[in-house]
This record gives structure tokens, sequence and C-alpha cells, in this order.
């Protein structure tokens, strides 16, 4: 069945596919030699987009083509995640280490931290095997061919510049990441609703992908929203990252007591690491009190500012007509301020099984 899609959208759909393609690629050897921590970095960031383009873009190709290959960037982005949490964690005890102060808690982030480079090392070759796999399914040579393909073929006749219909395809793309991510306010008043901070922060990277791919399209209208949704991810993947390190060293404060307990028969020798590994635990416990808090004020001025109903009526405006957003109107705004004095309900606030991962 042809694919019924304005040419335009597939040109802007083929050239961000095939850019991000080629990041991706371009990274992979040094994913594979692991000597640079900023390869892994990089190759995930550029595995993201992939994945946030084939959710919007993924009716302009082929839907096999499409749905393969999501899969093989879903996998290489999942084996990378790991690593990469581990490279970060390890980077970050470094510099504890460079900052002690007090001698005593030297030896439990020191065991900390030769622990965490060993898992590191036993992770890479599950990470080589996926960079290999990626490889040999020839994925991102297809999405370069094919959006190489669709530029060289498109319709000269067709214009350059993006018209209504691209802005109507992207507009319920954009309100619906927004959709997603709004719900999640309620969780900011509850410092213990960890699973909902980590949805929230999940929805923040989707919208922030999702403005990221279309914000060339309204030529420099959406950039404040976007880096209003980078500051808004990143405060809360600093609260995430502090509550992973809140059950990582439960779990290694534990597992040392048993290996301890196992070669000399008490656990004793255990009090050396455990002034380091509380000193890790009530630093990462301060530093998430600290961004919540911060998180709670930006939140409120974004509110102050009315970004989100900005973000609307820009969207609603450029789906309408095409052209530069026209100045704020009751149909922009009502869409998002109306939340507020409780007149439209809220939508649902819980993800699906498939918007859970990262």
């Amino acid at each position: 069945m042809p694919i019924t899609v304005d040419e335009s959208y597939r040109r802007i759909a083929a050239r961000y596919v095939r850019r991000q393609a080629k990041r991706l690629a371009r990274r992979m050897q040094g994913v594979r030699t692991a000597e640079d921590v900023e390869s892994i970095h990089q190759a995930r960031i550029a595995s993201r987009r992939l994945r946030a383009a084939m959710r919007m873009f993924g009716d302009c190709f082929a839907a096999k083509k499409s749905k393969r290959w999501t899969k093989h960037i879903r996998r290489v982005t999942a084996e990378m995640g790991t690593a990469r949490d581990r490279d970060v964690q390890i980077q970050f005890l470094y510099g504890i280490l460079h900052s002690l102060s007090d001698n005593a808690c030297y030896p439990g982030v020191a065991r900390l931290l030769v622990r965490l480079e060993k898992q590191r090392e036993r992770l890479q070759p599950s990470v080589v095997a996926a960079a290999d796999r990626l490889q040999a399914a020839g994925v991102l040579k297809q999405m370069r061919g094919e959006g190489k393909r669709i530029l060289g073929g498109a319709d000269r006749k067709q214009p350059e510049l993006p018209g209504t219909a691209v802005f109507e395809r992207v507009e319920p793309h954009i309100l619906g990441r927004l959709d997603r991510l709004l719900p999640y306010e309620d969780c900011l008043a509850d410092a213990d609703d960890k699973p909902r901070h980590h949805r929230m922060r999940i929805a923040a990277k989707r919208l922030r992908y999702t403005l990221e791919i279309a914000g060339p399209l309204f030529e420099g209208e959406l950039d404040g929203t976007l880096a209003a949704v980078k500051e808004l991810q990143s405060r809360l993947g600093v609260i995430h990252d502090c509550d992973v390190w809140a059950d990582d060293l439960d779990r290694f404060a534990q597992s040392e007591r048993r290996r301890i307990r196992k070669l000399f028969g008490h656990d004793r020798a255990f009090a050396r690491l455990q002034p380091g590994i509380e000193y890790l635990r009530q630093e990462r416990l301060e530093c998430r009190r600290r961004t919540f808090a911060e998180l709670g004020r930006y939140w409120a001025e974004l509110h102050r500012q009315g970004r989100w109903d900005k973000l609307a009526g820009i969207v609603q405006s450029r789906a309408a007509s095409g052209g530069p957003a026209k100045p704020e109107t009751d149909r922009g705004l009502s869409r998002f301020s109306r939340r507020e004095n409780g007149t439209v309900p809220l939508a649902d606030s819980e993800p699906t099984s498939a918007e859970t991962g990262s």
C-alpha cells in the first residue's frame, strides 16, 4: 500500500532520520573500544533521537522497515544504557574521592568504585555484541539509504518550506507529549512519590526530543520552551539518579557484608567501609532534597511565565495557518490554562508499559 504522507513532511523525516543515523554510526567504533566515555554518551543520545523520530515519523516509511528499525534501535539503546549509567557513577565517585576531607570515608568509596569499574568491564562485551548486531542487521545503512532515496526522489514542485499540512502533522505530537507531562504536576507536592517522579522525567525527555525534532520548523519560536524542558528534564534526572544511588548503596552494603562474612566468618571488617557508604548516602539524600525543592520552584516559575500555554498557542496557530504564531488567543490558551481551575479533566497520567522505558 502506498504511503500517503505529505511530501514535505516525508522530506523532513528523511533528513532528520538520515542525520541521526549518521551520528550514531560515527560513534559505534568508540562504543566498541570504550576508550572514551563520551562515545557511548553521544551514541545513546543519537539512538534516543532516532527512537523519538520513529514515533513521530514512522508512517513516512514502509511499515515493516519502520518496525524493524525501531526494534533494533531500542535494543542497542538498552544495552548502552546500563553501561552509560555505570560510566556516570564511576565519574561521580572519582569526583567524590578527589574532594573527600575525611580519610575514614575513603575505604568505602574506593571499594564501591572498584566494584563499579569491574561491573563496567563485564558489561562491555554485551555492548560490543549489541553494536555488532546493529551493524549486521544493516539498520543504520538502510536508514541512511532510505533517507537519501526519499530526498533524491522528492517532487521538486513541492515547496521546501513547511506548509500547513506539516504543522497539522506536528501539532498532535507536541501537544500529545505535553498532555503526557502535565498530569504529573501533583507529584511535585510529594517528595516520596518516586515512581511518578521517574515517569515525569520520561515524559519531559520525550517532550524534549519532540521539540528538538520540530524546533527548526518553527524558526526559533520553540527555543525558549525547549530550553525550559531541557532544564526540567535535567533536574528530574538528578532526582532519579539520587534515587538509583540510594538503592544501589543498599545493595552494595548488603553484598559487602555477605562477602566479608564469608571470608572471615564475621562482618566486623565492614566497619571500615561503613563511613564511606554512609557519607555517599547522606550526600545523595541531601542532593535529592535540595534538587526537589528547586524543581518545585522552577515548575511554579514555568507556570508563572505561561510557558505551556504559550507553547500550545504557537503550535495551534501554526497548524491553523502555517505561518508564524499569532498573538495568543483564548483558543491557544484554553487547552491548558483551564486545567488550573478544574474545568478540563487531566489526561490519563499513567503511561502504557511501552512508555515506561528510557
